[in-house]
């Protein structure tokens, strides 16, 4: 074998890893839409005749709070309005000084329902801030609450959020029900990437042997909370959700995911801004969720040497470097492969979000952002995260420096600043 059929050998044998797994993610996609489908189309009998929902156990939702964020009078206020017959609500912080705090004194103040409860955590000394202030608003939740919810402060619910969300804790096997954020792509950009990054996540949560809860919309059953005990895997974590994840399949147990929960979050985002969240999030899976971040870097580089093998093999052909034109023009098909398959993938994504997101929280801008990112932005950005995020285990979340020493252990470097004075709007929410 000669050096030219060695490459031609070599390309071919990362352009058909690639199709393979492009060919299972292409299925997967499928198989993603035809749960969304299902899962919309059973959404009817949830309720009963009077319209209400038929499932209704009493629910405490959990909100910590961390400053006054951009969406947060929104997610206050949206709350008031859940189609729910009994839910209480705690707002968590770590201080009094926080000017979140007296925010939403200020919102809810003369609410008659929901009821609401302020929770003062104290300052995390080994543990994440956000870990350490839901478990203070877990030990004062009121002992006829049945579900513990717990939403994130930038998450603005729809009316129907909490009925869905609980829905599926009726089963004996169900541990918990989570939700998504979909980031939409208006805004920029940055938005658009972001938006790209983000969608490969959404289409593996029907997978109930690879999905995880998601700390900004996830639902469990109080006694179960109890029995697996994820009070004690909290304990020195930063990470809620990965660590709520093991305990629930330590249960043995499964994570429903329900689409009708799925939250579309269209604020901006700056590249800065983006790529320091992304790298947060990197890091954390890497300690916190290994599995999930080996897979991520394996799947993701196959798929994209396959791609830019075939390409670059086209390209030199088509320049006259390297190899015949028949190899040229077997490189351009391989390559349109690869970009079908992706493409695919992305195009039943958007079927499947259609079915539970409607305008303005999904729009055609996400549809070109979902599609062309996937086949030339999310693999590189991927990638970039993954390779500057090996050798590192410190973030900066919120105020507050941490090392991630391992999933149950996390230790607080420093406070980076105290939480600067911020006005309340003058806006009052309405009950």
């Amino acid at each position: 074998m000669n050096v030219e059929q060695a490459i031609y050998l070599s390309v071919f044998v990362l352009w058909a890893s690639a199709t393979i797994q492009g060919i299972v993610s292409l299925w997967a996609g499928f198989r993603f839409f035809q749960y969304v489908r299902k899962m919309a189309a059973q959404a009817a009998d949830l309720r009963g005749p009077d319209g209400r929902f038929v499932y209704q156990p009493r629910v405490a939702i959990i909100l910590p709070c961390c400053g006054v964020d951009e969406k947060l009078e929104q997610t206050v206020g949206a709350l008031a309005r859940l189609d729910y017959d009994d839910y209480q609500i705690v707002f968590t912080f770590e201080s009094e000084d926080d000017p979140a705090y007296a925010a939403v004194g200020c919102w809810t103040e003369g609410w008659q329902r929901p009821k609401i409860r302020r929770i003062v955590a104290g300052l995390a000394q080994h543990r994440g801030q956000k870990t350490h202030n839901l478990l203070a608003a877990v030990a004062a939740v009121s002992n006829d609450r049945e579900t513990l919810v717990f939403l994130d402060s930038d998450v603005v619910p729809h009316a129907d959020w909490l009925g869905h969300l609980v829905a599926p804790l009726s089963e004996e096997g169900v541990g918990a029900a989570t939700g998504y954020r979909w980031y939409a792509a208006s805004g920029g950009p940055a938005a658009g990437v972001r938006c790209a990054w983000n969608a490969a996540t959404v289409s593996l949560l029907d997978d109930e042997a690879r999905n995880f809860c998601w700390g900004g919309s996830t639902a469990i059953l109080r006694r179960r909370f109890e029995a697996l005990n994820v009070a004690r895997y909290w304990e020195h974590a930063l990470s809620d959700d990965l660590q709520l994840t093991r305990a629930v399949r330590d249960g043995g147990l499964k994570i429903r995911f329900v689409p009708q929960a799925l939250i579309s979050s269209p604020q901006g985002t700056t590249f800065r801004e983006f790529w320091g969240f992304a790298r947060r999030q990197v890091i954390i899976t890497r300690i916190c969720g290994r599995e999930v971040w080996w897979s991520g870097l394996v799947l993701c580089a196959n798929m994209f040497t396959g791609g830019v093998a075939v390409a670059a093999l086209f390209a030199v052909g088509l320049l006259g470097w390297f190899g015949s034109e028949r190899a040229t023009y077997a490189a351009l098909a391989g390559w349109v492969v690869i970009t079908v398959l992706a493409a695919g993938k992305a195009v039943l994504r958007q079927m499947a979000l259609r079915l539970v997101l409607k305008p303005p929280d999904l729009s055609r801008r996400d549809l070109w952002w979902d599609v062309v990112g996937t086949l030339f932005l999310a693999g590189p950005v991927h990638l970039n995260l993954i390779f500057s995020t090996l050798w590192t285990r410190r973030i900066t979340w919120r105020n507050t420096e941490y090392e991630l020493i391992s999933p149950e252990q996390t230790r607080v470097i420093g406070r980076v600043k105290a939480n600067a004075p911020q006005p309340i709007p003058s806006t009052t929410t309405q009950s």
